[in-house]
């Protein structure tokens, strides 16, 4: 990661801090995030200038859920328990704030995320990450990092936690 950015948890301090990505839905839920982080519904994890740590750069935010076995694709579902369900954590949440984007942050944060996970499934059944990108602009980025398309949910991407990096 870069000398210049530093990735945390969100904490009381930066959910006063502006940010704004261009998509008011968002921006609103990292308004929220504190409220969310209290209630267990989610982690939000923040990307913030390392010299100063009061600019938010962007941010993500993580909780689990469960995949149906039958909806992974081959190779992958071949080799799965047809009916099971598979655990996972979904990125419910990703953005980088307008003033900063198409300058490599959101493969910092992706990575981060996926960096995350992985140390996650070591100590618990997680076989995948799991998001609904925003956009075709969006669904290009997580393509292009190997995430690939759920059968019969066309919006959800997942990849497997041992095809991460």
């Amino acid at each position: 990661m870069p000398a210049e950015i530093v990735i945390q948890g969100l904490t009381r301090a930066h959910a006063r801090m502006a940010f704004a990505c261009g998509v008011r839905r968002i921006d609103d839920y990292l308004a929220q995030g504190e409220a969310i982080q209290q209630a267990r519904l989610a982690r939000l994890f923040v990307a913030l200038d390392r010299p100063t740590r009061r600019t938010l750069l962007g941010f993500y935010a993580l909780h689990n859920i469960d995949i149906e076995a039958d909806f992974v694709p081959s190779p992958f579902g071949a080799r799965l328990r047809r009916g099971s369900h598979l655990g996972a954590v979904y990125i419910s949440m990703f953005a980088v704030a307008s003033a900063h984007q198409k300058r490599g942050i959101g493969a910092l944060l992706l990575a981060n995320a996926l960096k995350r996970v992985k140390r996650l499934g070591e100590e618990s059944g997680i076989w995948a990450v799991v998001l609904d990108p925003l956009d075709r602009r969006a669904e290009d980025f997580y393509r292009r990092h190997g995430f690939d398309t759920l059968i019969d949910q066309p919006r959800r991407l997942f990849l497997p936690l041992d095809s991460t990096p």
